[in-house]
């Protein structure tokens, strides 16, 4: 790895874990906003109006105003954006929905399939290359999955929606030339007609959660908070890592999902959850280890580089 791509390596995966772990601790937070009475769709529809004023404060300080409306001119990047916009508004949807109907651990679930769906994406659309362990490593991660659907011997959408809903999303703003706070600027100002229109028809029907208490009031603007900072961060963390990286980082989110759900939300880890973790994090291990393996190989043909050697490593028996 050169010298101009550690930096930006680097910087991407502070920002994917920042991201993820962000978004591990958002069913506390939904929650809440559950116990206040504010139901899912409104939650939806709250959270896409209170992050536009963050992101226009932000894009402001960062002087993007610019950026924005040269995308808003091209008609192509906003048909993109638009399109981004509803798999991620469909992907907010179903984990709210998850949340507040106490299925955190089915979501955790879901998300732990991710590297299926990145390694599928990422191989088909993006032309990226599995490496040898990764297939092993996915198949324990489609057999974790499984274990439950078979248990419960039905199929269980909600896991798969969401994993699926959010991997097309990180596709499609991997490929969209736009900056990540620009784009989600756009993304949110496209979101931003329908939300405030089902806010208006609740308020209308009395049914509008915000003003009618100022506690829960400061819950729901501070939605905008909890929604930009883990977007902000994964998009510059998807612009600087390949795919399939953000898949190793992207395990910390489901499991302290999981924790979260088992400790304090009083949600039940079962025999056949418990098996398909098991599963799971042996892939994890693998996923790593060849990860670092591959680190430390990159590093040693970086150091021979910058040595000026044009010889081949000596090779020790028995090493590959």
């Amino acid at each position: 790895m050169g010298d101009a791509t550690e930096p930006r390596f680097r910087s991407g995966l502070v920002f994917g874990l920042v991201a993820y772990l962000w978004w591990g601790m958002v069913p506390l937070y939904f929650t809440a906003l559950k116990d206040a009475g504010v139901p899912a769709w409104e939650i939806l529809a709250q959270r896409i109006t209170w992050s536009l004023p963050v992101l226009v404060g932000l894009t402001a300080l960062a002087g993007g105003w610019a950026d924005v409306f040269r995308v808003i001119r091209i008609r192509k990047l906003v048909l993109t954006l638009l399109a981004s916009s509803l798999f991620l508004a469909v992907n907010w949807l179903l984990y709210i929905y998850a949340t507040v109907t106490g299925r955190v651990i089915e979501a955790s679930l879901g998300y732990y399939m991710m590297p299926l769906v990145n390694a599928a994406l990422a191989t088909t659309f993006l032309g990226e290359r599995l490496r040898p362990l990764h297939y092993p490593a996915l198949a324990l991660v489609a057999v974790g999955v499984c274990i439950p659907f078979v248990a419960a011997g039905t199929f269980t959408w909600l896991a798969v929606v969401l994993p699926v809903s959010f991997g097309i999303y990180g596709v499609i703003r991997k490929q969209a030339p736009v900056e990540s706070m620009t784009g989600l600027t756009v993304e949110t100002l496209l979101m931003l007609p329908p939300s405030l229109a089902y806010l208006v028809y609740l308020w209308l029907a009395g049914a509008n959660h915000f003003g009618s208490d100022l506690g829960v009031s400061g819950l729901i603007m501070f939605s905008g908070i909890v929604t930009v900072v883990p977007l902000l961060t994964f998009t510059l963390s998807i612009r600087r890592l390949p795919l399939i990286a953000v898949s190793f980082i992207q395990f910390l989110s489901p499991t302290v999902q999981m924790v979260i759900a088992v400790t304090l939300l009083g949600e039940t880890l079962t025999p056949d959850r418990i098996a398909a973790f098991v599963c799971i994090w042996v892939a994890v291990l693998v996923f790593v280890g060849d990860a670092v393996w591959q680190a430390r190989a990159i590093q040693r043909r970086g150091k021979m580089k910058a040595a000026g050697s044009t010889h081949p490593p000596v090779r020790l028996i028995g090493t590959r």
